[in-house]
């Protein structure tokens, strides 16, 4: 899904019988009862994003009860309806590759980390909490409220955004401590006065 479809909160919608379906984008508020039935799916399709018959089969063969606790989290069908699906297991699998589609922002991580940032991050995990998280976009303008009710891939995306223009802001202050450290003071009085003006 593009970056809009994500911070719209779209939704796809699946005909079945007659029947039209929203399946929604997981929102953050529902977060903890997701990633408890979605992570052993996750790690099932180990990054994969082309969800194909043979594929789905397995993750449904697997973890039914995920699936099912998954789906009922971005539908409207309650975990009888969804388990009613089943029956049909073309049906069942357009339902969770629609889901799995919706929400690929957790599915599928586009980072390839190397070893060491990894190791690195492995140790951060131990000491960081979701609260922390929250504050970086809490200190960057956002609300509890809003993030609450952000998607998943919202949340994701702000989150890297937010990152990335503090690195960038690193950068740019090194640059101009480096520059100071080396101009003649003219020079330098004449950059922070067109930074100013």
């Amino acid at each position: 899904m593009n970056d809009f479809f994500i911070a719209a909160n779209r939704s796809l919608n699946l005909e079945i019988d007659d029947v039209s379906l929203e399946v929604r984008q997981i929102l953050m508020r529902q977060f903890d009862l997701w990633v408890g039935a979605a992570d052993p799916i996750k790690n099932t399709l180990s990054n994969v994003s082309d969800y194909s018959d043979e594929i789905l089969k397995k993750v449904i063969q697997k973890h039914l009860i995920e699936c099912v606790v998954m789906l009922q989290l971005i539908t409207d069908l309650d975990h009888q309806a969804i388990l009613k699906t089943t029956e049909d297991q073309d049906v069942f699998r357009q339902l969770l590759k629609t889901g799995l589609k919706v929400n690929q922002a957790y599915f599928i991580d586009k980072e390839q980390k190397s070893k060491r940032r990894k190791k690195r991050t492995e140790v951060n995990d131990h000491e960081s909490t979701w609260f922390d998280s929250f504050q970086l976009l809490v200190s960057n303008g956002h609300s509890h409220d809003s993030i609450m009710n952000m998607t998943y891939g919202a949340f994701k995306l702000y989150s890297e955004a937010v990152v990335k223009r503090e690195k960038q802001n690193i950068a740019t202050q090194s640059n101009i401590i480096r520059m100071a450290h080396h101009a003649a003071a003219k020079q330098f009085k004449s950059f922070v006065d067109e930074l100013n003006g």
